[in-house]
């Protein structure tokens, strides 16, 4: 595949991102609290409205912040059939201290608990050595739209954060876009791309579910792996872009 054109949408985008990579410290407003204050604020000064909906944020990119060595979450989507995720928790789960049944796991490929991730004709499964009769799955289609309604162009911005003084300081950022589609569900076979599987009962085993819901997440070395095309952003004094584009 030839590397694409950067989207015309970028001088305008690009543009605003320099601005915000020339503000050094910034004042996380009170309303943002937790891990995602960071983030949150960098959506206020973008003026853009929280939201989580199937959709860029600004103009046709979707803007992210990155800071530290969390993995970035591509999608959340719960699997297939209907009720697989109360058969997962409820074979699958251990107690935890409140007696509830948990299912907190990630799989990378394979896992330490039997799981095997497979990339089929049209779907992904999740597979167990010890159960092979409970099999999750995602149509490939859904993995794609909803990766691609979402994250189709994406400007990954990375900083530092001061909890102490409730400060961020956004300091760079990587402008991605053409997804690879076929390397996206290979990806994940090869556990590049991690499956978080998070759900419990609201109390024994049996009793109903609480899901958190299933993500797929992915180490920020490796997002290069999903696109085509990257290119770095700095701030405007320090401007002079550099561009990389994958051939195949």
């Amino acid at each position: 595949m030839s590397p694409s054109a950067i989207p015309k949408s970028s001088g305008a985008a690009f543009k605003i991102i320099h601005k915000i990579l020339q503000m050094g410290w910034v004042d996380m407003p009170e309303q943002f609290q937790g891990s995602g204050a960071p983030g949150d604020t960098l959506e206020h000064l973008l003026d853009v409205t929280r939201n989580n909906k199937d959709g860029p944020d600004l103009m046709d990119w979707e803007i992210k912040f990155h800071g530290g060595n969390a993995l970035l979450t591509l999608l959340h989507k719960t699997p297939q059939p209907a009720g697989i995720m109360n058969e997962l928790v409820n074979t699958f789960g251990w107690p935890n201290e409140k007696g509830q049944i948990s299912f907190r796991h990630t799989i990378s490929g394979k896992s330490e608990r039997g799981f095997l991730v497979i990339n089929g004709d049209n779907r992904i499964t999740v597979e167990n050595v010890n159960n092979r009769k409970i099999v999750p799955y995602w149509e490939h289609n859904v993995i794609l739209n909803t990766i691609g309604a979402k994250l189709r162009r994406l400007i990954l911005v990375h900083g530092t954060v001061n909890k102490a003084e409730r400060k961020v300081m956004y300091e760079s950022a990587h402008a991605y876009w053409d997804l690879n589609l076929l390397g996206i569900c290979q990806a994940i076979e090869d556990g590049i791309i991690y499956i978080d599987f998070d759900a419990r009962t609201k109390g024994g085993k049996g009793s109903a579910l609480r899901d958190h819901g299933t993500k797929f997440r992915i180490h920020i070395d490796d997002i290069g792996v999903i696109y085509e095309n990257t290119q770095v952003i700095l701030p405007a004094d320090e401007s002079k872009v550099k561009k990389s584009s994958k051939k195949s």
